[in-house]
């Protein structure tokens, strides 16, 4: 496990660890073994952050979506506040698509679940960050979490200083919670239908729910219940929030924190491309119970069929499967 970590930050390009003003950033981190996290720390540049990575036990590294004067200050008052990015977390935790969902549950999706978050990550990108709010798909960065979802982060710098409250009304117009459908059937109902045409006109969720009634052949309510997104409030209203740092390891799933491009969001698989590509293998002892349903990591389809067997994978596919509870190490040799 710990040469898994650290032959990955040994060579990495340290220019991968980028994010914009490094040095106003507060770095956490949580080894595996520990339940505190190590954090108020601050790094001169990439050189001393790759360093330190190196010298760690496998850890979640998370830093900062806030900027500081003075980022490793013990508490958060002396900080020196200076403006937070604004963070979007879609996790299969927290999506209607997947309850009830027992792999998912289990912290394990199919490609058709990627599919389906894939699918709400583009949405709050093009039909709402870009077109109705006009930030540049430049002044976005997506990154997969290393575990069961994507960040999306706006880095305009306009919404920098942005307060909870106003935090808390954007997202509320990403969630439609506080649209008022029946207000809105009413005044469908009453117009003419000329203006009917002119009132679903009009930029912002009247445009969408035109789109979805025509596209979908549905009523207003099941238009406004397929096109509301489940943002996280938690974590989008937190001024302070750390996040985990683009391409760190995840250590619940030995999995890179991957920086995905919009354009390349579509064709990105999880389980192949935020793999640790390596020439070195592991046996690994398949336990009983695995979780219901299959699916494929690396070059390996995980089922039920494999339950109770020693296999030879390739080392980062094993540290995954071991990590994920679904497999441990093989004692000897089959």
């Amino acid at each position: 496990m710990l040469d898994h970590f650290r032959d990955y930050y040994t060579s990495l390009d340290p220019d991968a660890l980028f994010v914009p003003d490094l040095q106003k950033r507060e770095f956490g981190f949580m080894p595996r073994e520990r339940r505190e996290m190590i954090r108020h720390m601050a790094f001169r540049d990439l050189g001393a952050l790759k360093s330190y990575l190196i010298s760690l036990p496998p850890s979640h590294v998370y830093s900062s979506t806030a900027l500081y004067e003075r980022p490793s200050a013990p508490d958060m008052n002396s900080k020196g506040w200076l403006g937070s990015e604004i963070v979007f977390e879609f996790d299969a935790d927290h999506m209607r698509e997947f309850k009830g969902d027992a792999l998912a549950k289990s912290g394990i999706l199919t490609e058709e679940a990627w599919n389906a978050i894939k699918k709400r990550t583009v949405e709050l990108i093009d039909d709402f960050l870009i077109q109705d709010f006009g930030i540049s798909s430049s002044e976005i960065k997506i990154t997969f979490s290393g575990n069961r979802g994507f960040h999306v982060r706006v880095r305009r710098q306009e919404f920098l200083g942005l307060d909870q409250e106003a935090r808390r009304r954007l997202v509320s117009y990403l969630n439609a919670s506080d649209l008022d459908v029946n207000g809105l059937q009413n005044l469908l109902g009453k117009a003419k239908k000329r203006s009917l045409e002119v009132v679903l006109s009009q930029p912002g969720w009247m445009s969408k729910i035109r789109r979805q009634m025509r596209e979908k052949n549905c009523s207003l309510q099941e238009a406004v219940d397929a096109l509301a997104l489940d943002v996280d409030e938690n974590v989008a209203l937190d001024l302070h929030r750390l996040i985990r740092h683009p391409s760190s390891l995840h250590a619940g799933t030995g999995l890179v924190v991957k920086p995905v491009a919009l354009e390349s969001l579509s064709s990105f698989m999880p389980y192949q491309d935020a793999l640790v590509q390596s020439s070195t293998e592991l046996r690994v002892n398949m336990i009983d119970l695995l979780p219901s349903g299959q699916f494929r990591v690396g070059d390996l389809e995980v089922s039920k069929t494999l339950a109770g067997r020693v296999i030879r994978v390739q080392r980062s596919v094993g540290i995954f499967l071991i990590l994920k509870g679904l497999a441990r190490p093989a004692v000897r040799v089959p």
